[in-house]
């Protein structure tokens, strides 16, 4: 399991706030904001995994826990699972058998097919395409699931599988930056979004006052 925490840190408006607000409503107020900016985690990052590799975005959401925050209210942690998928969850596609058989050919047997086989093929990367797999094959477990396997030593059934979201996001992969750059700038947005509520919230019950 990988975690990622993040604080809020660096926003000019939280300097100006300390100036014009109460100690207990700048603590509220931050803890709104950090709580709102922590439950965009998890869509973020599915959405920005979905339109880079070829797994859906709630398949991606499955593999994220839900936030904790910290009990100062100004921090979260939120965990992302290093588990694999299985590889017939990136868009796994069953390979096909040569086909059209031109007839004997010269006395040595079949000839050549006409339409070559293809092995089966996955969408990892979607800027790299469909990539092939070769000597995997679709087997049907147990439980009705398609599973994406080849034969390993001794003729066993090895199941495959394709990057963990936690590898994606906090590891080394190609667009890991590009994500973590992303799913801070939400969170800052968020962050504000949620401050701001809890102001404005506060404004109108004065204002009823």
């Amino acid at each position: 399991m990988a975690t990622v925490r993040f604080e809020i840190t660096g926003l000019d408006q939280l300097a100006r706030m300390r100036e014009v607000l109460s100690p207990q409503m700048l603590a509220k107020a931050t803890r709104a904001g950090v709580a709102h900016a922590a439950k965009g985690v998890a869509p973020k990052v599915g959405q920005s995994l979905a339109q880079r590799y070829g797994i859906g975005s709630r398949r991606v959401q499955q593999d994220l826990r839900a936030a904790r925050l910290a009990p100062d209210g100004l921090s979260a942690t939120v965990a992302f699972s290093r588990r694999p998928p299985l590889l017939t969850q990136y868009g796994a596609k069953p390979g096909t058998r040569a086909s059209g058989q031109p007839g004997l050919g010269r006395g040595r047997g079949w000839g050549r097919p006409v339409k070559p086989g293809k092995p089966l093929s996955a969408l990892l990367l979607r800027s790299k395409g469909r990539q092939p797999i070769p000597g995997a094959f679709m087997v049907t477990g147990n439980n009705g699931n398609r599973l994406t396997a080849r034969r390993g030593r001794g003729g066993k059934l090895e199941a495959l599988y394709g990057p963990s979201v936690g590898s994606i996001f906090a590891g080394q992969s190609q667009i890991g930056p590009a994500l973590r750059a992303e799913t801070e700038t939400m969170i800052r947005a968020r962050f504000i979004a949620g401050f701001q509520r809890v102001l404005d919230s506060a404004a109108r019950g004065y204002g009823k006052g």
